[in-house]
């Protein structure tokens, strides 16, 4: 019986650490100060979540690799929605550097992390990638040069868009086009 009990309040701790499975209803505001419901990103396909404030040079990284995916996927449906967590005070330098790197995703702000810490967030960069119904696929912690493949991958799996292997075509052309043409043996002509 202790240990049924020990199992069960294991789970239940890993499902609150966790944070929860779908995105709440919540409005944030943009840069221009107007709140926007989270639903409009997510309605029309997958979006991809990340959490960053102007101190995280990780996160700044990333968000140059977020915006690549963002306008290579963005016809399919997939949007990229960056959550900038600085305090009210610092908007006006978060305005600016966002401006100042152009950047074609939204920028949203949650100055006090209420998102981020309801989705589970702990430390940045924090990425969640989300389905259109606004259940969450999966969660990363941190950035490598390197983890935006990972990410492309579970992206194109949530657009159910095949990945392009380099050999495949030449493949399928290899084995649809036949080495020879069959041999007609002629008969002998009778002069």
């Amino acid at each position: 019986m202790k240990k049924f009990f020990l199992l069960n309040a294991a789970i239940i701790l890993s499902m609150v650490w966790a944070g929860t499975q779908h995105l709440p209803k919540m409005k944030l505001k943009d840069l221009n100060n107007k709140r926007q419901e989270l639903r409009q990103y997510y309605s029309d396909g997958p979006i991809l979540m990340n959490f960053w404030n102007l101190a995280c040079e990780p996160c700044k990284k990333e968000m140059k690799e977020l915006d690549k995916l963002h306008l290579k996927y963005e016809k399919q449906g997939f949007d990229v929605v960056s959550i900038n967590i600085d305090n009210t005070r610092n908007m006006s330098k978060v305005k600016s550097y966002v401006n100042s790197q152009k950047y074609a995703f939204t920028v949203l702000s949650d100055p006090r992390a209420e998102l981020f810490r309801k989705m589970g967030g702990k430390v940045m960069p924090f990425v969640i990638i989300v389905d259109s119904t606004g259940e969450i696929e999966n969660r990363h912690v941190g950035y490598n040069p390197g983890d935006e493949k990972e990410l492309e991958k579970e992206i194109l799996h949530l657009l159910a868009v095949p990945e392009i292997i380099a050999d495949t075509l030449q493949t399928e052309l290899e084995t649809s086009i036949p080495e020879k043409s069959p041999d007609i043996k002629s008969e002998p002509s009778n002069k």
